[in-house]
């Protein structure tokens, strides 16, 4: 894999669109300071997923966007695209392995892509955006692309200014952070972090798992004693109803047998009517003949009036028609003129885009014929170099013959001087030698006592710890004692929440089984529901007018009786309406009562407790009220019912609040046995306080978790405490560790100083020995030193000479070859005009196509519009048309209206007079029907008490009347089946409310159950499968690591001796701390010197070493490619060259970018771009290919 292509656009100082070609081998980027360069080697750093300003040579991020200058303003975003090149070994690698040891971590879908195209864009708003091969995707993504290939961000393959110096002074812990990106293992890295992460969110999920599997086993407990619950009331449920069907089925036949008695009587009645009927129908005849005459006139008044509004609606409709066409015309001829307008305009555009083409197109030409004038300049400048060189051989070699004799007595005399400066160079060694031992004695005296001191600190230290720890270690005890007991609180909060919860909603299934019988108005007859439900009318049950305590809800239905399911609308006339609306539909029958009914008003006030001032009754339905209960007193029993009644001096109706009766004729009722209006009107209490213990209920509960949080918030308070606690004791640990290790360091070196001191008095005595022997050979080398000047003198004389003359022709080379290097950057620069004006002559031929496009569009609308003009003129025309026949028709309807107004006037009259005949012939037939009215009355009665059993069977079981006739009465007397179903009845309410879903609910628990453990043993599962995972991640990094460290090593031994000439260097592992690596250290020896720190060479050095240690790096795992960014700054002639010659070895098999100002670097470069800045701020790229020049 190689760089192709890398292209800049709005990149810090590239404004405009930069693209740089990059072809194998080396290049070199060239050019004055500040005109860029670095910024090339940011613009990659930034595409690869560099996200710190800083590493970009900046404070912020937006600092990557050109900021303008005094001709341009600042853009608004910067973008990057590297252009990758995958050759036929990655494809390979690829095909064989999803994860090729090359470490490209590329998705399937481009795994096999011959290209890889990597943009990143930012815009000033903050926002960024990433593509490969322009698809979008994350910053994950790039980074995960190259992790493990050595290229990066934070890889060896960019080396940028400054970075030489990080890396030799780099910590070995970041050193090794470098070689295991050259290992390959930070993806193994990547992965690990992201596995431990989500080995802690599987934990997080396991811990809530488990927690929600505690609470439904708490639950599935409590469901399991409701189903034994329901169970059992299930079967006593089961057993009261076959005593209950038995009873009814008893009822049923006897008031069969009476309907059908009655329905005997009243067919005879019947007979009596039809003649009275008869006389009827001949005078509602004639009166009929007049209302159909009347009737027919009135038919045809209304089509005539319904014919005039539509021919009136038809004028309007055709004049708006007229207006809106006119309209429609105006507003097509206006767009038709704007479209011409715009025609002329265009024309004229495109006239100017033409003129302006050609002048490009000349601009072109004139571009085209400088580029061969620019090109022949060069080939002149090469020629006139080469002519110079030729005519400056003879005189180079006279020079080195002059130069050699020179050398030769120069040789002698500088090894005598070189020999004396070294002795003399000994001597001030020794001297410094002296002094530095001395002085090392001294620090070596003052170590010893920081030593000391340290060690003291230390221990006063340590035992404030220690006083630290037992204290807070008191304080963890009573926070886990404040623990335990915020929990057994909350276990007690959640049980009473639960508890009430449970509560809550037995009362609203209750409430809302009531409420449902009510929508279905259960216990009222087939009439009255349909009514309700589909009549339209109005109305309301009598039974829901009161509010009647719970003792007197049998006294009540006692005195109203069937009356309680009667129901109750506004006027007599919604009565008639409803009656009417039953008879009509089959709705069944209704007894209905209205509420402005004239009633009498009792006069006299019977002695006694009346029963209406016992219950509570809206003042608006007071007067029905009044009327129903008015003349009913309420006793306390029996006995003293039948005082009251005959103690009455007019007619009343005495109840008790058993339910007994004796009505105003002495009759007496009564018994064991719950009347249907009595069930209505508990069902009625029962809802009344439902309601009002749920809204109780629900305060508790809502107090309940007002407690539980209050609890939690306090338990999560106290937890923070212990965690506070907890972290301050490992903390203290820690420190003791750490304190203790200082000690025993402090002690070594206690010793290592003494052993120190004692090897400085040694070196200090034979230093003084040493002194007076260099002394001694330094007299004797002063006497031959002179007498090697002289000879030096005579021979130097005759290299002058020559040297003059060679040194006139050197200067007119250099300047034929400046010349020449010039007129190669004018000839590049000529090229990259010549293709932009080719480029812009491309843009604006489209310009001109898009020109001529839109002219034919706008004149074929403009056609277009013209044509709607006309057919809006010839649509208004049409509608005025039909105007006028409308307005014609509607004079004509208007005379024949007021003819027939006149007929209908006559008509009335004799209306008039049929109904007066119809009206006394109907009251004849009213008093006739009277009597049978009486009988219906009662046959109404009858069957309303055998609608109340049916609505009664089908509210407790669901079955329909007729069942009963399948059921046996038997012969067991009515005491024993009364007494039986007490009992049962007894016993159901001592089971309370039950949860009749309970058994429902714990097979949806149980296999709720099963799917959370299910659940619990697939996390388990997860967790041991990513313990696994990271354990084989961790002991491949280490051994890749391994391999790589001892290789790195082998290649650093080969490498350092190259670029030094000599020398050795080797990479060490430091001691790992408690739980981390082993970090990385760097030992040289350049040759002739001791081993010593890398902070003591010098800046080449220092960069050498560092190349040394990337170009190890590059043998035993090569990157793709390479940024050298000004790495040759500090290097002098000699290492200059040693470096090329490196880099143009390893080129061979990894691409290399050089940022250089060094010539001998640009002569080995196979490509060489020049950046300039032609304007202040906006660098431009002018490109050479050295190879091909040559």
């Amino acid at each position: 894999m190689r760089i192709k292509q890398i292209e800049l656009n709005g990149f810090k100082s590239f404004m405009a669109r930069t693209v740089l070609e990059l072809p194998p081998g080396v290049t070199a980027i060239v050019g004055p300071n500040g005109c860029g360069k670095s910024n090339v080697v940011d613009a990659i750093r930034w595409v690869l997923g560099e996200q710190s300003p800083k590493h970009l040579r900046g404070a912020l991020m937006e600092d990557v966007i050109f900021n303008g200058n005094a001709e341009q303003g600042p853009l608004g975003m910067a973008e990057v695209s590297l252009l990758l090149e995958r050759d036929e070994r990655d494809l390979a690698a690829a095909t064989a392995d999803d994860v090729p040891e090359s470490g490209e971590g590329l998705p399937p879908e481009l795994a096999h892509a011959s290209e890889v195209l990597v943009t990143r864009r930012y815009f000033r708003s903050g926002e960024s955006e990433y593509f490969i091969n322009r698809a979008p995707c994350r910053l994950k993504d790039i980074t995960e692309l190259f992790l493990g290939t050595g290229v990066g961000a934070k890889a060896y393959a960019i080396v940028e200014q400054g970075r030489v110096d990080q890396l030799v002074n780099a910590k070995p812990e970041e050193l090794r952070l470098f070689l295991e990106e050259a290992a390959g293992t930070t993806r193994f890295r990547s992965r690990k972090l992201a596995a431990e992460r989500k080995m802690g969110r599987t934990r997080e999920n396991l811990v809530r798992v488990q927690d929600v599997l505690h609470e439904l086993e708490r639950q599935m407990a409590s469901l399991e004693r409701q189903a034994r619950r329901a169970e059992e009331y299930h079967r006593l449920k089961n057993e009261l109803r076959d005593i209950d069907l038995r009873v009814m089925a008893g009822r049923q036949r006897a008031g069969s047998a009476e309907v059908d008695r009655l329905e005997k009587r009243i067919a005879a009645l019947h007979d009596e009517e039809l003649a009275l009927h008869e006389d009827v129908r001949v005078a509602r005849g004639a009166t009929s003949d007049a209302r159909s005459a009347r009737a027919l006139n009135e038919e045809r008044l209304r089509a005539v009036d319904v014919e005039l509004a539509e021919r009136r609606v038809a004028s309007r409709e055709a004049q708006a028609r007229i207006a809106g066409a006119c309209a429609r015309e105006r507003e097509l001829t206006e767009r038709a003129a704007a479209g011409g307008r715009e025609l002329e305009h265009l024309r004229a555009r495109l006239t100017e885009v033409r003129d302006e083409g050609a002048q490009l197109a000349a601009e072109v030409e004139r571009l085209g014929a400088e580029e061969p004038i620019a090109a022949a300049a060069m080939r002149e400048g090469d020629a006139r170099c080469q002519t110079l060189a030729a005519a400056a051989a003879p005189l180079e070699q006279a020079a080195e013959e002059a130069k050699s004799a020179v050398l030769d007595a120069l040789g002698e005399e500088a090894r005598l001087r070189n020999l004396a400066q070294a002795l003399q160079h000994r001597r001030e060694e020794l001297a410094g030698r002296r002094r530095k031992l001395e002085d090392e004695q001294r620090v070596l005296g003052e170590r010893l006592r920081e030593n000391e001191k340290g060690s003291a600190s230390a221990k006063a230290a340590a035992a404030s710890l220690e006083a630290e720890r037992a204290r807070l270690a008191t304080e963890r005890r009573a926070l886990a004692e404040a623990e335990q007991t915020l929990a057994s609180e909350e276990s007690e909060r959640v049980a009473m929440l639960d508890r009430t919860r449970a509560q809550h909603t037995q009362l609203t299934s209750r409430a809302d089984s009531l409420r449902a019988l009510q929508a279905r108005y259960e216990g009222c007859s087939r009439g009255v529901a349909t009514l309700l439900t589909r009549g339209g009318e109005k109305g309301e049950l009598l039974a829901n007018l009161f509010r009647v305590p719970a003792e007197l809800e049998r006294a009540v239905a006692a005195a109203l009786g069937a009356r309680l399911t009667q129901l109750v609308v506004p006027d007599t006339a919604s009565a008639v309406r409803a009656i009417g609306w039953l008879s009509k539909t089959a709705g069944g029958n209704a007894t209905v009562v209205p509420r402005d009914a004239e009633r009498r008003a009792a006069t006299i006030v019977p002695p006694g407790r009346r029963l209406v001032d016992r219950i509570e009754v809206d003042p608006a339905h007071w007067a029905l009220a009044e009327a129903l209960l008015g003349q009913v007193l309420v006793a306390d029993d029996l006995e003293s019912a039948l005082a009251l009644w005959r103690a009455a001096d007019h007619p009343v109706t005495v109840v008790t609040p058993k339910g007994e009766a004796v009505d105003a004729l002495g009759a007496v009722s009564g018994g064991s046995e719950p009347a249907l209006e009595e069930t209505l009107l508990a069902r009625q209490r029962e809802l009344r306080e439902l309601e009002q213990a749920i809204a109780a209920s629900a305060s508790q509960v809502v107090e309940a978790e007002q407690v539980l949080a209050r609890g939690r918030e306090r338990a999560a308070e106290v937890a923070a405490t212990v965690a506070g606690v907890e972290h301050r004791l490992q903390a203290i640990r820690v420190e003791l560790v750490s304190i203790e290790k200082d000690r025993e360091r402090l002690e070594e070196g206690r010793g290592r100083i003494s052993a120190e001191l004692e090897v400085c008095a040694l070196e200090v005595s034979g230093v003084t020995g040493e002194d007076g022997e260099v002394t001694s050979e330094l007299t004797e080398l002063d006497e031959r030193m002179a007498s090697a000047a002289r000879e030096v003198s005579t021979r130097r004389a005759g290299l002058v000479e020559r040297q003059t003359a060679l040194a006139r022709r050197r200067e007119e080379y250099a300047e034929a070859e400046r010349l020449r290097t010039d007129a190669a950057v004018r000839a590049a620069a000529a090229g990259e005009r010549l293709r932009a004006a080719r480029a812009e002559c491309a843009r604006f031929e489209e310009r001109i196509r898009e020109l001529d496009e839109r002219l034919v569009a706008t004149a074929t609308r403009v056609a277009d519009e013209s044509r709607g003009a006309a057919s809006a003129r010839d649509e208004a025309s049409q509608a005025e048309a039909n105007r006028a026949a409308a307005e014609k028709r509607a004079t004509e309807l208007g005379a024949e209206h007021e003819g027939l107004l006149v007929a209908l006037h006559a008509a009335d009259t004799v209306l008039s007079d049929d109904d007066v005949k119809e009206r006394t012939a109907q009251e004849r037939l009213d008093a006739a029907r009277e009597e049978r009215g009486r009988l219906d009355v009662t046959l109404a009665e009858q069957r309303m008490a055998l609608e109340h059993l049916a609505a009664q069977l089908a509210e407790r079981y669901g079955l329909p009347l007729g069942a009963l006739t399948e059921v046996a009465v038997g012969e067991e007397g009515g005491a024993d089946r009364a007494e039986r179903a007490e009992a049962l009845r007894e016993r159901l309410t001592r089971l309370g409310d039950v949860n009749p879903a309970a058994v429902e609910e714990l097979e949806e628990l149980c296999g709720r159950r099963e799917f959370l453990v299910g659940q619990r043993n697939d996390l388990e599962s997860s967790l041991e499968d990513l313990r696994r995972t990271i354990t084989k991640l961790t002991r491949t990094s280490r051994e890749r690591f391994q391999t790589t460290f001892e290789a790195a090593n082998e290649k650093l031994a080969e490498v350092f001796p190259k670029l030094f000439a000599g020398g050795k260097a080797r990479l060490e592992l430091t001691i790992p701390e408690e739980s981390g690596e082993p970090g990385v250290e760097i030992v040289v020896q350049p040759g002739g010197k001791k081993l010593q720190s890398l902070t003591l060479l010098s800046g080449g050095e220092k960069a050498l070493t560092a190349v040394s240690l990337i170009l190890s790096l590059f043998l035993i795992r090569p990157t793709p490619f390479c940024f050298l960014d000004e790495v040759d700054a500090p290097l002098d002639e000699a290492n200059i060259g040693r470096f090329n010659q490196v880099v143009r070895e390893m080129a061979t098999s990894s691409q290399f970018v050089l940022i250089t100002h060094n010539r001998r670097t640009m002569e080995g470069a196979n490509t060489l771009y020049g950046i300039t800045m032609e304007q202040a701020g906006v660098s431009k790229v002018v490109s050479v290919r050295l190879r091909e020049a040559a």
